[in-house]
């Protein structure tokens, strides 16, 4: 379905492509920051190409980058999982080479040492990835292989099919998502 295209307008009038926002889920708040280059004639033109429906924006800003910052990596000095200290988490997160798996219902808590300067800096989480995933019982009711299987090799097919039945329930559910736990666990 295609991502986020940032357009800027070069000193010609012309727009091209600077970057591009693309992920494939999870449903989750987040943040993307594309550099843009300015032209050389100080007016700067953004423009944002996107499939309908295909994406929720809630937020829009132009910073001005004028100095380069190097961050300071904190690794998190303790790991709880259900209250209790978990030093195999621990290991995990601070190690590049090793992944931390969880499953529905675990809570980990991650506590991390800041400097005393504190407020001389901005904090970021940085992430190596992350997936969020969910069921309801309503959608196993409507799994069906064949329909699996023209995703996979005739997505064209596929879309053109799900496109009126989707069109039937997208006035309800932006409503929908909002009373779900997701959105207000």
């Amino acid at each position: 379905m295609g991502g986020i295209e940032v357009l800027t307008q070069d000193s010609t009038g012309e727009w091209k492509v600077s970057g591009i926002i693309d992920e494939q889920g999870p449903l989750a708040v987040d943040l993307h920051l594309i550099h843009l280059k300015m032209n050389t004639n100080k007016n700067l033109k953004v423009r944002l190409r996107m499939t309908k429906g295909n994406w929720r924006i809630d937020y829009i800003a132009l910073a001005l980058n004028l100095k380069n910052v190097e961050p300071i990596y904190i690794k998190p000095y303790s790991v709880l999982k259900d209250g209790s200290t978990d030093k195999s988490a621990l290991d995990k997160l601070c190690d590049s080479t090793k992944v931390l798996t969880t499953l529905p219902g675990d809570i980990y808590t991650v506590n991390y040492k800041i400097p005393a300067i504190s407020n001389m800096y901005e904090l970021f989480l940085k992430s190596r990835g992350y997936y969020l995933e969910w069921i309801r019982r309503e959608w196993i009711k409507e799994e069906n292989q064949t329909y699996i299987w023209q995703i996979l090799f005739d997505p064209k097919a596929a879309l053109t099919r799900l496109a009126p039945e989707f069109k039937a329930v997208e006035g309800s559910m932006e409503k929908s998502f909002w009373r779900s736990r997701y959105a207000k666990p």
